[in-house]
């Protein structure tokens, strides 16, 4: 079970080891942020849990908040058709959140009763591991979370991807892939597919700087380093670039805003260790980095003034007082004055 203070993806082996010996437990609990890791082992178990041809019998998908309790019992009371097995996927049902007392009631005596004939899996965005039901679930399940990976995890997975595709890397341009890329496995996933068709045998540093394109947060994280760094016409190519390839003003200026008030969080905390402000800001280690080099370049005062007028800016854009692109090249200008 997943719990206490296991290593990140912990179950992982045990899990892939079910999958490989087609030893399937009728329950799991999927859950975490990483969703391309948590589709791929799903997928995973519909290879080892075939529909034989009958999908809509062998196959139940369930999403949301809104199913009833109806729905729940007549997708688990209902039998394979032509198979040994089913599967059920469930998907963002909150059950494992803060819920009524008939929830409670529903779920503990549902997840008592288990069929060796399907497969059931939760796939999850959190799980309160105190609640009621996910300690009814733990009793005959397997939760297993799907953590976003840190640095080596990502070179580790580019390079895997690489030689799945009988393409070679070298572990210093897998790292500048992720670099580019951010930590969505889905994000480097298609990056990759990109350099496949691209290169040649080997995968080159020209090669991810031609082709591989910066995900919109590594963008603005350049933006604002821009800005910190005081460089007016870096500032203006990047946001110009941002404007021509449609991205939108309002995501830009929120990303900005995310990343000031996690700049003035480290700025305020007063640490340089990374391990701390990994913690404290919510995101790895490697890019907790990034945020103390940067955050010693600011002032307290600076950073709580280009927080403050991101609200602002959007307040006069949607008065009509101004257009979103002029108004976000206004806050650059002005951040580089407060820096």
């Amino acid at each position: 079970m997943a719990g206490g203070n296991k290593k990140k993806n912990a179950d992982l082996p045990e899990l892939k080891r079910q999958i490989r010996e087609n030893s399937l437990k009728p329950l799991y609990l999927f859950y975490g942020n990483e969703a391309y890791l948590k589709d791929a082992y799903i997928n995973e178990i519909k290879k080892a849990v075939p529909d034989n041809g009958f999908e809509d019998f062998n196959r139940i998908v369930l999403k949301g908040t809104d199913i009833s309790f109806e729905e729940y019992d007549e997708a688990w009371d209902s039998f394979p058709m032509m198979a040994d097995r089913r599967l059920i996927i469930i998907s963002g049902s909150g059950i494992f959140g803060r819920v009524k007392e008939e929830q409670k009631d529903f779920w503990k005596e549902r997840l008592s009763r288990c069929s060796e004939d399907t497969v059931v899996i939760f796939n999850e965005e959190s799980v309160d591991k105190r609640g009621v039901i996910y300690k009814a679930f733990a009793k005959n399940g397997m939760a297993v979370e799907f953590e976003t990976p840190d640095m080596p995890e990502l070179v580790t997975f580019i390079t895997g991807q690489c030689l799945r595709a009988k393409r070679k890397i070298r572990r210093e341009h897998a790292r500048l892939i992720a670099e580019r890329c951010g930590d969505d496995l889905q994000s480097i996933v298609n990056e990759l597919n990109k350099l496949f068709d691209y290169c040649g045998e080997e995968i080159t540093k020209s090669d991810v700087e031609a082709v591989v394109s910066k995900s919109l947060n590594v963008r603005v994280f350049d933006l604002t380093d821009a800005i910190m760094d005081r460089d007016a016409k870096k500032a203006a190519e990047l946001l110009s670039e941002l404007q021509n390839d449609g991205d939108r003003a309002f995501s830009v200026m929120y990303l900005i805003l995310s990343n000031v008030t996690k700049l003035l969080k480290t700025k305020l905390s007063g640490s340089t260790n990374s391990t701390e402000v990994s913690r404290l800001i919510g995101v790895k280690e490697f890019i907790a980095r990034k945020y103390i080099s940067s955050a010693a370049k600011f002032s307290e005062e600076a950073l709580a003034e280009m927080a403050a007028r991101i609200p602002e800016i959007d307040y006069e854009i949607k008065l009509g007082k101004t257009d979103e692109w002029t108004a976000l090249e206004q806050y650059a200008a002005e951040a580089i004055y407060y820096s």
